[in-house]
């Protein structure tokens, strides 16, 4: 069983906003009364549109390979809640993520859920005296919660359009949320940027007397996570290494580091034919299509897909629809989910359907490649993955 943040807070009694109000007065006020832990150690911020996890995940590499403890916040989580402040590589412990919730029910600020997990993890990564600390914005960089560190170096892998409820409907506007990591004198580690989020990043940089670092050339190195567009996000956290470590930096460590690195749900095939596959918006639907026509070139493709409210749904079918004339839609247990009448309804291909239980998957054709996608969260819910196999595979 996922044990998830509402278990904690319901055994200490805290109480959380559930209204987004970015912003950073509140995480402020809340890391005061704790002493401030975001002020102890050296921390690499990501922001960006799609990437920032990838990227998180091949620096990790890169710096444990050259024996530096690091400690990573992701956002929003891989699996559970646990792996989303990980030390090492490794999930905190249940046991852990215990006793400093326990701390925090004397909390006095009002926080949101996530403001609160952004305090448990600053609190975690004081407590294990680590040597790099990486940090993945939540949603935009400027007034995320996460932006109260002063960081050595800040990533921006991508910009596209993406929560534009919150960061507005167009890429400058966009841009202005992501560029607000970088801090001055320190350097910004950017991907392949639109013109006009580049310009806008640049600004920012010149403004903050700040370098920007643009790879110029993209590695070739063979890796675990497939796609093209992995190897520009290992590209970036290969030039973010350099920076961070200097003259001890050693490349055959960081290229067998890169080769290894995993992460869950970006293209993971987890049974052969099954793939499991994140994209929620746009740049990320690309991606995937991409993906899967290097990958499987000659094999008809099966769609299951959930997605959350406020993304650009429409967007995110018409790319997977140059891939797919089959598409099964789920609706999963989250109160911010689309639902699936509304992806049917919107769907163009001839064969859909719609899944009445998330956890009864059609049975598996092995004629097709089945890619579950459309969003983190239902992936999570799907993380039983003996479950969803016997399902698949029952007949």
């Amino acid at each position: 069983m996922i044990i998830g943040l509402e278990h904690y807070k319901s055994k200490w009694n805290i109480h959380t906003d559930s209204a987004i109000h970015p912003g950073l007065e509140a995480i402020t006020a809340a890391l005061e009364e704790f002493g401030n832990p975001h002020k102890v150690g050296k921390f690499i911020h990501l922001a960006g549109t799609n990437g920032k996890g990838s990227t998180a995940t091949f620096l990790s590499a890169i710096l444990r390979a050259h024996g530096y403890r690091v400690g990573t916040f992701y956002s929003p989580c891989i699996e559970d809640l646990h792996d989303q402040i990980q030390v090492d590589g490794k999930p905190i412990s249940s046991q852990e993520l215990n006793v400093v919730m326990k701390q925090l029910s004397c909390l006095q600020t009002p926080v949101t859920d996530f403001e609160l997990l952004t305090l448990v993890a600053f609190i975690v990564f004081e407590n294990h005296a680590l040597d790099f600390i990486l940090i993945e914005a939540g949603m935009g960089g400027a007034l995320d919660s996460t932006n109260v560190i002063d960081s050595e170096i800040a990533i921006i892998p991508s910009i596209s359009i993406d929560h534009t409820n919150f960061l507005g409907e167009t890429i400058e506007k966009i841009a202005w949320h992501k560029a607000g990591i970088i801090k001055k004198w320190k350097p910004v580690v950017i991907g392949n940027l639109p013109e006009e989020a580049l310009k806008l990043v640049q600004q920012t940089a010149d403004n903050l007397h700040a370098e920007v670092i643009q790879p110029k050339k993209q590695l070739t190195v063979p890796l675990k996570l497939k796609g093209s567009h992995q190897l520009g996000n290992a590209t970036l956290a290969l030039e973010a290494a350099k920076e961070l470590i200097s003259k001890e930096f050693d490349e055959e460590k960081s290229l067998n580091a890169l080769s290894s690195a995993t992460l869950a749900y970006r293209f993971e095939e987890i049974f052969p034919g099954v793939i499991f596959d994140g994209a929620h918006n746009q740049a990320g639907a690309e991606a995937l299509v991409k993906t899967v026509q290097e990958t499987f070139p000659d094999r008809p493709v099966h769609i299951v897909m959930g997605i959350l409210k406020g993304k650009d749904y429409k967007n995110v079918l018409r790319q997977l629809e140059t891939i797919s004339d089959h598409f099964t839609f789920v609706d999963f247990d989250d109160d911010r989910a689309l639902s699936s009448k509304i992806l049917f309804s919107e769907n163009r291909s001839k064969r859909k359907t719609i899944l009445k239980s998330y956890d009864i998957l059609p049975v598996y054709n092995k004629e097709e490649v089945t890619i579950v996608t459309g969003s983190l969260y239902l992936l999570t819910l799907l993380n039983d993955a003996e479950k969803l196999f016997f399902s698949l595979y029952r007949v």
